[in-house]
């Protein structure tokens, strides 16, 4: 699986792809499995509460240039009508898609 060392959750796109996708998709079942505890009066709070959370990640590990470029080309792929990224594949961050 995932170990601390291998920094998955920042580095999807590179030469150890899919170790860092399985990576990934086991962080996502484990936060899925998580949520299921979360009453549900408070649900609506858990999309903002794991943006913060990345975004902070984001910002700590990339700076605020590097992060506002990759919420800039996030915002486009969004925005440009795309279907919601499947659990198995990273959404391509590295252009613009409009």
């Amino acid at each position: 699986m995932c170990d601390e060392t291998s920094n998955c959750l920042t580095r999807v796109m590179d030469d150890q792809c899919t170790m860092h996708v399985t990576c990934v998709q086991d962080v996502m079942q484990k936060i899925q499995a998580a949520l299921q505890h979360i009453p549900p009066t408070h649900r609506h709070y858990i999309a903002n509460a794991l943006l913060n959370m990345a975004v902070s990640r984001m910002m700590t590990e990339g700076g605020s240039a590097q992060t506002s470029t990759i919420l800039l080309r996030l915002g486009d792929y969004v925005g440009s009508g795309h279907d919601a990224p499947a659990a198995e594949r990273a959404v391509d961050l590295t252009a613009m898609h409009s």
